[in-house]
């Protein structure tokens, strides 16, 4: 089998491509079209080239085959009954589909006649035939176009009609309350349980509180005094210096006097001198009877004897004011108190209006500096006692609380009502806490509510009805509270539309109904 392979260039055009395929008498002919590059347009890529590469192919009596990827020549070769092929070697392997004609099939139908009179005979009989009863034909007629007009007429009444439906809904008003506890332990709400978020709001404030003191203690104001007599105990002279120690030595705690003045001894064993003595501490307790006084402290202790003839009298005390351990804990309550409404007033006060809390949240979290101004026991009038802390409280956000009493209320009304938006209002109380320490406030929730009414049934319950009766079986079937009105266009139409989006459904909210 013969076969020509003409590879087509990229500048190639029909007579080019005709003159590549030649005159030669060959059983195939297989044109190879080139593959563009990035902005050239493929040749010979037109319907018309192909039919006229496929008919010089024909003429020279070969079968034409065609090796391309391009998809605009592989469909209109398919069109003309080209076989298409990726590669040469596919070609070479393959069967060739049988050429398609490309000449008109001009063969006369089988069974009709040549004779021209047999088909003038057919087409007189068939004239005949039609116009054999004309009062047929116009009867005929005028069904149809009865037929016509109705048809119209119904697609008329069918389509052109609107209708447009106002409803109003009986309302009724509604009411729910719940407390709402906030839980600053969990991250997010739960609003099924009544359980909105908390968080906690922090600043630092410093405060003083002063009060009376309510103890009293004895203080020592007077001293005791009187007179010793020293004795000579050796035979040198001795002087005792002012300020010489003696003491009581009968008691479990000695008391200690002091001589007021200087005094001397002579040489001589058993003389005696007198010297003002005077209690080293004030108070009552240093008065001691005769003959107590009878020890000499320091190294006089052996050179002299000591003792007192006479009472030491004259120690007294007064009454005064003292702290007691019931006025600091009294002092601290107090300015904790104060910082907690310090602390709170300061937190609130930055608060966004929607945000709030109570002052009973409000704690110390940490104290930074505590300072007493007296202890225990110590004698003052007033007890002062500065402090700075860290004041921690609890915030809510209205807006969640206000959900639980939305959702609330939405449970009340069930699944038939329609609560209407527009309508809704929220009240709460102030923010407090429970016995477990819990914050919570009381929502109440109000709003106007209908029966659900679907406009679906609505339509499907007045489609082609006459007007009166469309209002009788609304009233019958849905809740309203005055008598629906129904506008339809033309006005001469006294029936719903039959087709149910010509028909526009209204229903009335709470806010028209009180206009």
């Amino acid at each position: 089998m013969r076969e020509q392979l003409v590879n087509l260039e990229i500048s190639d055009d029909y007579h080019s491509a005709r003159d590549k395929m030649g005159q030669v008498q060959v059983d195939r002919i297989l044109l190879v079209w080139p593959k563009p590059t990035r902005g050239q347009n493929v040749p010979l890529s037109r319907r018309l080239d192909v039919l006229l590469m496929h008919r010089h192919a024909t003429r020279l009596g070969a079968h034409l085959g065609i090796v391309t990827d391009h998809e605009q020549i592989i469909e209109h070769a398919g069109a003309l009954g080209i076989p298409v092929f990726d590669s040469v070697t596919t070609a070479h392997v393959s069967l060739w589909r049988s050429r398609t004609s490309l000449r008109p099939d001009i063969t006369k139908p089988p069974g009709h006649s040549k004779s021209l009179k047999l088909a003038k005979h057919y087409l007189d009989h068939r004239t005949k035939i039609r116009n054999n009863n004309p009062r047929l034909d116009l009867i005929r007629g005028g069904i149809l176009t009865a037929i016509g007009m109705l048809s119209i007429g119904t697609l008329v009444l069918l389509a052109i009609p609107t209708a447009t439906v106002t409803l109003t809904p009986k309302y009724s008003n509604f009411e729910s309350q719940v407390n709402v506890i906030a839980d600053p332990n969990i991250t997010a709400p739960d609003y099924d349980q009544d359980i909105i978020v908390a968080t906690s709001e922090n600043t630092i404030v410093s405060g003083e509180v002063e009060i009376e003191a309510t103890g009293t203690s004895d203080l020592s104001i007077q001293y005791a005094s009187g007179s010793a007599i020293f004795t000579n105990l050796t035979f040198q002279p001795v002087t005792i210096p002012a300020g010489t120690a003696v003491s009581t030595s009968s008691r479990l705690e000695p008391i200690t006097y002091v001589t007021q003045h200087d005094a001397a001894l002579d040489g001589k064993r058993g003389l005696i001198t007198v010297v003002e003595v005077r209690a080293a501490l004030p108070g009552p307790v240093a008065n001691v009877g005769p003959s107590l006084i009878n020890r000499v402290e320091g190294p006089l202790s052996k050179q002299v004897a000591v003792t007192n003839r006479q009472a030491i009298t004259g120690g007294q005390t007064v009454t005064v004011p003292a702290v007691t351990r019931l006025d600091r804990t009294k002092a601290y309550d107090t300015l904790v108190n104060n910082l907690r409404g310090y602390g709170f007033a300061d937190i609130v006060a930055n608060l966004p209006s929607y945000r709030l809390s109570s002052i009973e949240t409000a704690e110390i979290k940490d104290v930074l500096d505590l300072n007493y101004s007296h202890s225990i026991g110590e004698h003052t009038d007033k007890l002062t006692v500065t402090m700075q802390a860290i004041i921690s409280v609890t915030v809510i956000d209205e807006q969640d609380a206000y959900k639980v009493g939305y959702k609330t209320l939405q449970n009340q009304l069930g699944s038939n009502m329609e609560l209407y938006e527009d309508t809704v209002q929220y009240s709460r109380s102030n923010a407090s806490t429970n016995q477990l320490g819990d914050i919570f406030i009381q929502v109440t929730t109000t709003g106007i509510a209908a029966p659900e009414i679907e406009l679906s049934n609505v339509n499907n319950t007045i489609r082609w009805k006459p007007i009166n009766q469309a209002k009788r079986d609304l009233l019958q079937t849905f809740a309203l509270s005055k008598i629906p009105e129904i506008i339809i266009r033309p006005a001469w139409m006294n029936r719903m539309p039959w087709l149910t989006w010509r028909t526009s459904i209204t229903v009335n909210s709470p806010s028209y109904t009180t206009n």
